[in-house]
C-alpha cells in the first residue's frame, strides 16, 4: 500500500536557510565500484577536460540521459550483414546447382524465405528478450 504525500509551495517567506536544508536534504549521491582500469581512464579523462573525477562524471553521466532514447530496432552491423547476404547467396547457387529444380523454383523458394525472415526474426528475439529479461 502506498502513502499519498501532498507537497505544498512554499511560502515566499519561508528563510534561504529552510530552503537550503530542503535542498541538501533531495540531494543524493550515487556510486559505483570501477577496475583499476576504468578507474584511471575516468582520471586521464576527466584531467584532459580540467575537471575533477567527480565533476566529469557528472558531465558524462548527464550527456547520456539527455541523449535520445534508443529504438527497439537496431540497425545491424555491416561486416555481419555482408557475411550473412554471402552465406545466402552460397546457398541459394548450391541449391541451383545441385537439384534439377528449375530456375524459377529456385527463386520462388527465395521470394518465400524473404518474405518470412523479418517476422521470424522477430519470433526469436521476442523469445530471447523473454529467456534473457536481465539482457535488456
Amino acid at each position: 500500500m502506498f502513502d499519498v504525500v501532498v507537497a505544498h509551495p512554499p511560502s515566499l517567506e519561508s528563510s534561504s536557510l529552510d530552503l537550503q536544508s530542503r535542498l541538501s536534504k533531495a540531494q543524493k549521491t550515487v556510486a559505483t565500484r570501477l577496475p583499476p582500469a576504468e578507474v584511471r581512464a575516468v582520471v586521464a579523462a576527466a584531467e584532459a577536460a580540467g575537471h575533477s573525477c567527480a565533476e566529469w562524471i557528472r558531465e558524462a553521466v548527464l550527456l547520456h540521459l539527455k541523449r535520445p532514447a534508443r529504438k527497439k530496432t537496431a540497425t545491424p552491423d555491416p561486416t555481419i550483414l555482408a557475411e550473412l547476404m554471402g552465406l545466402r547467396s552460397i546457398v541459394q547457387n548450391l541449391i541451383a546447382a545441385a537439384s534439377d529444380l528449375p530456375q524459377e523454383t529456385v527463386q520462388q523458394i527465395a521470394k518465400h524465405a524473404d518474405s518470412i525472415k523479418e517476422g521470424k526474426a522477430e519470433e526469436i528475439l521476442k523469445r530471447l528478450e523473454h529467456a534473457h529479461p536481465e539482457a535488456k
